[in-house]
């Protein structure tokens, strides 16, 4: 199990500054039995940060820390598998969550 600072770097490593231009977004990040947490993205900018969100555009709900990487992962075809097969529960603007692959991209 990951901790929320492993999940934190694992994010900023993945983050694409120049695929978040243009892109503000708040996404409150759940991972069942392990940690709660919200990534800001603010027009090329990251900020992730461990609690609660009081008004995130997006919340999602990841069964496993394991799918919570494939959707960030860039693989396009994971994120949507994981979503069909209900690994992953989602509220608010979904448009941000399509904006995803293009914000994170995995490690070359």
């Amino acid at each position: 199990m990951a901790t929320f600072e492993e999940l934190k770097t694992g994010l900023e490593t993945a983050f694409d500054s120049d695929g978040a231009q243009g892109i503000e977004a708040i996404i409150q990040i759940n991972i069942e039995d392990l940690t709660n947490f919200f990534v800001d993205i603010n027009n090329g900018s990251l900020n992730v940060e461990e609690g609660e969100h009081d008004n995130p555009g997006l919340s999602l709900t990841f069964d496993s820390e394991e799918t919570m990487e494939k959707v960030f992962s860039g693989d396009q075809q994971a994120a949507m598998g994981a979503f069909m097969q209900g690994k992953v529960k989602f509220s608010g603007d979904m448009t941000v969550g399509q904006k995803l692959g293009s914000v994170f991209k995995a490690p070359e």
